[in-house]
């Protein structure tokens, strides 16, 4: 898989489930692509931030 495939893939995760195919194929590029692997930390990162917020607002 290349990096934009990757990334894509990534932020879809977000939205729905991915197949096992898929989640094979991000595993074994994301352990040779630094680059990905900082990519799904900040999505990570951001989705987290997003619920945190919206939780927040929840609140109010």
């Amino acid at each position: 898989m290349r990096c934009r495939q990757v990334t894509r893939m990534i932020s879809e995760s977000h939205e729905r489930s991915l197949d096992i195919q898929e989640k094979v194929g991000i595993k074994v590029h994301l352990v040779m692509c630094p680059h990905c692997r900082r990519f799904q930390r900040n999505c990570e990162t951001l989705s987290k931030m997003m619920k945190e917020f919206r939780d927040a607002e929840n609140r109010l």
